[in-house]
């Protein structure tokens, strides 16, 4: 009886990869690609290049929290702007989306 409804309330707050997609899609694709790959329209313009998700060395050993951070407050000396409008279910969801690019030995 109590159990079933703390079940529920960890399930509620799980971050959602297709939820991710729909915000990626509209804040990060530009400059990371479609394939979440660093290609996107607007990377060659850009120095450095966007981040390659899909890259092993990129998630080895990453956090969540440092992710979430980068996301909200950008990355100095890189064209990687802040997104502070983003709410952290937006950036949890975007961060699940973003794992499912990881090499599958991550």
């Amino acid at each position: 009886m109590f159990l079933l409804p703390v079940l529920l309330a960890g399930t509620a707050n799980a971050a959602d990869a297709d939820k991710g997609k729909a915000v990626y899609t509209a804040n990060c694709m530009a400059c990371h690609g479609t394939a979440a790959d660093g290609k996107g329209p607007a990377a060659m313009a850009l120095d450095p290049k966007p981040t390659d998700f899909t890259a092993a060395e990129f998630w080895d050993g990453k956090e969540n929290a440092a992710i979430k951070k980068v996301i909200k407050t950008g990355k100095p000396g890189t064209p990687m702007a802040p997104f502070p409008q983003l709410s952290d279910d937006d950036v949890a969801n975007v961060i699940a989306y973003l794992r499912g690019f990881a090499p599958a030995d991550e």
